[in-house]
């Protein structure tokens, strides 16, 4: 009963008031600062596409995706500036599942919207970087987690807006645990500036089935081959 009441109120609310139609998300990293890496060119992976696309998921319901959006910050801050060498950005999860919230049954709660669900939104990510000297590698990684909240019976405005405000928090997180790990594990593979004649790095989108494996030096005689 009281869910068919709740309905019924929203349903006039609605009929009520003028909500603005969903926006679109406009996406733009050309500001923030470049990685500049001793590589020759740059692979982007994902692999975060079968895990999207059956509930509790719904972040393939939104655009961009998450893989979309994290694909375009690799491809705006990572630059491969070397001549030798390898470099592969793994996107390993980039999820979106909504999960109910616990409401409650008494009279008051017929006349407001509680928060009824939410979003959780997960990203994870990996850098690799294959050395021009002795092919070894190296490996940054970082994760981002966020949620947020939404009434009961949201609107696709509504929606859009959750959506909205967290993909911009997960992305912010991303890029800045990102750098962190880049600066820690990576610090062998950075330059300060695009010194290569390649100051744009060569991108390619591979599908998860693809192997990742990077191709090393063959080492000649008497030389070992290291790894990290």
């Amino acid at each position: 009963m009281k869910k068919f009441l709740t309905s019924c109120l929203v349903l006039l609310l609605v009929a009520c008031t003028h909500e603005p139609a969903p926006q679109p998300i406009q996406l733009n990293y050309a500001s923030l600062s470049k990685i500049y890496l001793d590589a020759r060119d740059l692979r982007i992976i994902d692999r975060s596409k079968a895990t999207t696309h059956w509930n509790p998921y719904v972040g393939h319901l939104f655009s961009p995706t998450l893989t979309e959006a994290t694909h375009n910050l690799a491809a705006a801050r990572i630059q491969t500036t070397g001549h030798l060498g390898h470099a592969t950005f793994i996107i390993k999860d980039a999820n979106i599942a909504e999960q109910p919230l616990e409401i409650s049954s008494d009279l008051s709660s017929l006349f407001t919207r509680q928060q009824a669900s939410k979003y959780i939104g997960r990203l994870e990510v990996s850098l690799e970087a294959q050395s021009s000297v002795d092919g070894s590698l190296g490996t940054a990684s970082a994760v981002a987690v966020h949620a947020v909240t939404l009434p009961e019976n949201p609107s696709a405005y509504e929606k859009q807006e959750a959506y909205r405000t967290l993909l911009t928090s997960l992305m912010a997180t991303l890029n800045k645990n990102l750098d962190k790990a880049i600066k820690k594990h990576l610090s062998r593979f950075l330059l300060s500036g695009p010194y290569g004649k390649r100051k744009d790095p060569f991108v390619s989108l591979i599908s998860p089935t693809t192997d990742s494996e990077i191709p090393r030096r063959t080492p000649s005689v008497g030389q070992g081959m290291r790894q990290d």
